[in-house]
């Protein structure tokens, strides 16, 4: 089963999976996610835009990622980082964890800025988030640098990137 793009009447959906995996997060000590952080309407936006796809079997949403062209508010000006895709809000059901879901929706985000003629992705997650940065690690992804916002709304992040195969 491959993801397919969302609709924007999936967007209570989503920000419910979103802050399911929050407070499933914060329970464990893990700092990434705050519950009510992206509201309903950001992801109908995102899936206006055509960024934002979905998993889907007979029960529902079981999982979703976000695949974009720049992240300036991340990782700066795209003219001086290079061409790349970049992977957000990737998102797995707890009903569905432990079956290789999140794997599949990273593999397929990475097939999919391949096809789109470029040969790194990169994502980012919170610099604190030990696990999800060996998580990252383990598929190949390498870090390479921080970013830090002031002001303290976002905490700091560890930057990832990966070289992709010819297409």
């Amino acid at each position: 089963m491959a993801p397919v793009p969302a609709d924007p009447a999936d967007a209570p959906a989503l920000a419910a999976l979103r802050d399911q995996a929050a407070r499933w997060q914060l329970d464990r000590g893990i700092e990434q996610w705050r519950p009510g952080e992206v509201p309903a309407a950001a992801f109908a936006d995102q899936a206006r835009a055509g960024e934002l796809f979905v998993l889907r079997d007979p029960a529902g949403l079981v999982g979703a990622v976000r695949v974009v062209w720049a992240d300036p508010g991340i990782w700066g000006d795209p003219a001086a980082v290079g061409p790349a895709g970049y992977v957000h809000g990737l998102m797995v059901a707890r009903s569905h964890t432990g079956r290789g879901i999140g794997a599949g929706l990273l593999d397929w985000a990475e097939r999919r800025v391949r096809a789109a003629g470029r040969d790194t992705v990169r994502l980012d997650c919170v610099a604190g988030n030990r696990p999800l940065r060996r998580y990252y690690r383990d598929r190949g992804y390498r870090e390479v640098g921080r970013a830090t916002f002031p002001g303290g709304e976002l905490l700091p992040c560890t930057l990832f990137e990966k070289a992709l195969g010819p297409p």
